[in-house]
C-alpha cells in the first residue's frame, strides 16, 4: 500500500451541487491519485454531469439506493491507497483541504482526520437553524479524540486498521441516511484509535433547505439508534412533547436573543415534526 492520497463521494440527486464539488477537488494543492463517485441510483441529472468528468474520475452507480454506509463501505474496499478521503456531494472543499488534513493525520498520529464545515447559505433562516442546532463541526479549537468525525469531511490512515471491511458494514434502513460516521466514531475509540478535529481545514456545505428538507434532515438525527421499528403510539406521543417542550425552550432563548427568523423555523419544524412522526408509527405498527 503506498503513501497516496484517494477521494470518494457517495451522491444521490445531487445534480445541483456536485460539479462544484468536483471542481474544488480538482483544485487541491495535494491532488488525489483517483477520485471515486458512488452514484446511488439517482434519478435525476446527477450521472449525466459525472459521465462529463469521466477522463478525470472513476464512478461506480448502485443497482439501487443503498445508502450512505453501503455506499462508503463500498469505496473503503474498492480504494488501494493508504489514505482515503471521504467528502459529502454537498460539500466545496478549500483548496489546501487535503494537504492541511493530511499534515494533521501525520503530526497526530491520527487514524481519522476531520475539518470544520461553514455554511454557505446562511442567509436562509433554515440553513441558520441548521448551521446552529444541527452543526457538523467541533466549533473553532482544534480537538483531539471528539466523540467522533464528521462524515462529510474526513480522511482516513487506512494503514492504522487491521481490517478496513469492518468500518461500514451496517446495512440497516435507518443507516442508509444517518449515523454511520457515530458509529465509525465508536468503533476507533474502542480500539484505542487517534480521531482529530482540524479546525483550519475547512470546506463548505452547499445544503440550501427548506422547512420539510430540514425537519426530515432534523428527525433522521434525532431518531439515531432509537430502534425506529418497534415504535408504538405511546412512545410517538412521548416524542412528540419532548419536541413541543425543545421548541418552547429554542424559542425563548431566540426571543432572548432577538432571533425572530429562528422562532418561525422553530414552529416549522414542529409542525413537520408532528406529522413525519404520525406518519411512521401509522407505516411501522
Amino acid at each position: 500500500m503506498k503513501d497516496e492520497i484517494s477521494i470518494y463521494i457517495p451522491v444521490f440527486n445531487g445534480e445541483k451541487t456536485i460539479k462544484a464539488c468536483l471542481e474544488s477537488v480538482f483544485e487541491q494543492t495535494l491532488k488525489p491519485k483517483q477520485i471515486l463517485v458512488i452514484n446511488d441510483n439517482s434519478n435525476d441529472g446527477t450521472l449525466e454531469i459525472l459521465k462529463s468528468f469521466r477522463e478525470k474520475i472513476e464512478i461506480i452507480s448502485n443497482s439501487s439506493n443503498k445508502g450512505v454506509s453501503f455506499s462508503r463501505n463500498l469505496a473503503v474496499n474498492h480504494l488501494k491507497t493508504r489514505y482515503i478521503a471521504s467528502i459529502d456531494a454537498d460539500v466545496v472543499l478549500s483548496k489546501n483541504w487535503i494537504e492541511q488534513i493530511i499534515n494533521s493525520l501525520k503530526k497526530n498520529s491520527a487514524t481519522l482526520v476531520g475539518g470544520r464545515l461553514y455554511e454557505k447559505f446562511i442567509e436562509n433562516p433554515f440553513n441558520l437553524w441548521r448551521s446552529i442546532r444541527l452543526r457538523q463541526h467541533w466549533g473553532d479549537h482544534n480537538l483531539l479524540n471528539p466523540k467522533f468525525i464528521f462524515g462529510c469531511n474526513n480522511i482516513l490512515d487506512t494503514k492504522k486498521i487491521l481490517n478496513v471491511k469492518e468500518l461500514y458494514k451496517n446495512e440497516d434502513e435507518y443507516f442508509k441516511l444517518n449515523g454511520d460516521d457515530t458509529e465509525l466514531g465508536k468503533f476507533l475509540t474502542k480500539h484505542s484509535h487517534t480521531m482529530f478535529y482540524d479546525s483550519s481545514a475547512i470546506c463548505y456545505h452547499l445544503q440550501d433547505d427548506n422547512g420539510l428538507s430540514l425537519t426530515k434532515r432534523y428527525w433522521r438525527y434525532l431518531h439515531y439508534g432509537d430502534g425506529l421499528k418497534k415504535r408504538n403510539f405511546f412512545k410517538t406521543l412521548k416524542n412528540l412533547i419532548r419536541q413541543t417542550k425543545k421548541t418552547l425552550i429554542w424559542t425563548s432563548i431566540d426571543l432572548f436573543k432577538f432571533n425572530f427568523k429562528l422562532i418561525l423555523v422553530n414552529f416549522v419544524i414542529l409542525y413537520y415534526f408532528v406529522i413525519l412522526d404520525i406518519k411512521f408509527n401509522i407505516k411501522n405498527n
